[in-house]
């Protein structure tokens, strides 16, 4: 039995014309189906880079803020040495107001923390390196300063109006050390952060709704009465 191929109803070349026209139009509407996932991909990455900018330029801001005030830090340490060096020569000092510590707020970590993978996949290499370097920074630094904060906080056992006793002064001289340890590093770390953040053009944004409670004025005052 024989089977004969089918001609073309209007000739091969005809035919062969037909089809390379299907495939181009075939072509052609995945390359524009490509060329608009690329637009939407990069439109996502831009905003998602400018929403990472804002929330680490309110981070410099904050952190700006907390060094600015760091002086009164500067102040308030020899003080407590002196009251300790006092206390330990037989003499008592009064305090004119309590201790105090430096002024804290937290950084902001929510847009980077809620990102998705599929735009991390999109971001270059470099960019994901450098972002994470900076956020990794910055919450590093954070934690140091909460602990410093703690620091401060313990300090209370020389507010108690009576002397201390040996184990009081000995732990009271161990939290103005370990606060002096992480106020000369103060400066130097968010230095370096910022140095991370001018590689990626951010830049410090203030905060004018910034609120300072009585305690961080007093903390900037002198601590021990004349």
């Amino acid at each position: 039995m024989l089977f004969r191929v089918p001609k073309p109803l209007h000739g091969w070349r005809e035919f062969l014309h037909e089809i390379v026209i299907v495939v181009i139009g075939v072509l052609l509407a995945l390359g524009g189906a490509q060329f608009v996932d690329t637009v939407n991909s990069r439109s996502e990455v831009a905003s998602f880079r400018a929403a990472v900018d804002h929330e680490l330029g309110r981070d410099l801001g904050v952190y700006h803020h907390i060094i600015a005030l760091r002086p009164c830090a500067d102040r308030r340490l020899p003080e407590l040495n002196r009251f300790l060096d006092d206390m330990n020569a037989g003499r008592s000092d009064r305090f004119a107001r309590p201790i105090g510590h430096p002024f804290m707020q937290t950084f902001f970590f929510s847009t980077w923390d809620n990102k998705g993978g599929a735009i991390m996949d999109q971001l270059p290499l470099d960019l994901r390196v450098q972002y994470g370097e900076l956020y990794d920074e910055l919450r590093n630094n954070e934690r140091v300063l909460m602990n410093d904060l703690d620091v401060w906080r313990g300090m209370a056992i020389a507010e108690q109006g009576e002397p201390l006793d040996h184990a009081d002064r000995v732990r009271l001289r161990e939290l103005v050390t370990r606060a002096a340890q992480v106020n000369a590093n103060a400066r130097p770390n968010h230095d370096y952060v910022v140095n991370l953040a001018d590689a990626l053009h951010i830049k410090p944004i203030g905060d004018p709704n910034l609120e300072h409670v009585a305690s961080d004025d007093s903390f900037c005052q002198p601590l021990l009465a004349k």
